[in-house]
């Protein structure tokens, strides 16, 4: 059977693609329960800003770094990079979050038996601090598929999750959920023109009040999250 590159695109950042990223909201929940996020504007609100600066700085810049890097088979900038992002996550549920779901997709794509280059296999026995976007990105790389539409996917996979949990938890109807969606697609757009024009000293410029919840989520009295 010939392997469409398009159609696994789609299959690796499928809402399906068993590695657990529903059971973590990302400091999500602590916005809702404190009152901060509560409706369709508000989650609007907290996704854009999330999106444009946490997630574009951490995730989406990694992604794009380490799949350079796997072009050139650069190991040790590879690692040194996931050592940045781990050091640099200071909530211990983000940071557990980002790993367990890194090993997860990991573990799913050997599975899966796929002819990636040699290098996956050499990163595999290495990486230590693999995150889901770290992953992804050497994992992107080794399967010639294309930079900027692997970033679109995982761009776009990784919202379309936070708005379901939005859904979920504040609780919106699944039209607020996609009109949510819809208007995000020019935050889309700037952020992955934004990302062209960063390099690795922006790496992990993180929001602190992001990081704040995050540290809170761990003691709410209730939680659906793990983070």
């Amino acid at each position: 059977m010939a392997l469409n590159k398009d159609f696994l695109l789609l299959q690796i950042n499928d809402a399906l693609f068993p590695i657990g990223s529903y059971t973590h909201s990302f400091g999500l929940e602590s916005y809702i329960q404190k009152g901060e996020v509560i409706n369709k504007d508000t989650a609007f609100s907290y996704l854009h800003a999330n999106l444009s600066t946490q997630f574009l700085h951490t995730e989406l810049l990694s992604l794009k770094l380490v799949y350079e890097n796997a072009l050139k088979e650069d190991l040790s900038s590879i690692l040194e990079i996931e050592e940045i992002v781990s050091a640099s996550t200071s909530p211990l549920e983000l940071r557990h979050a980002n790993t367990k779901l890194g090993a997860r997709f990991l573990k799913t794509i050997a599975k899966m038996r796929l002819p990636a280059k040699d290098f996956f296999q050499k990163y595999l026995q290495a990486s230590v601090n693999s995150t889901h976007s770290s992953a992804y990105g050497v994992f992107c790389a080794t399967m010639d598929l294309d930079l900027a539409g692997s970033m679109q996917h995982y761009l776009y996979a990784q919202s379309s999750n936070m708005v379901t949990n939005c859904v979920k938890t504040i609780p919106l109807s699944q039209n607020d959920g996609q009109e949510i969606l819809l208007k995000l697609q020019d935050t889309f757009v700037d952020i992955l023109c934004a990302s062209d024009t960063l390099d690795r000293s922006f790496l992990c410029a993180s929001s602190i009040h992001n990081d704040i919840k995050a540290m809170q989520h761990e003691s709410l009295y209730s939680r659906l999250y793990m983070s």
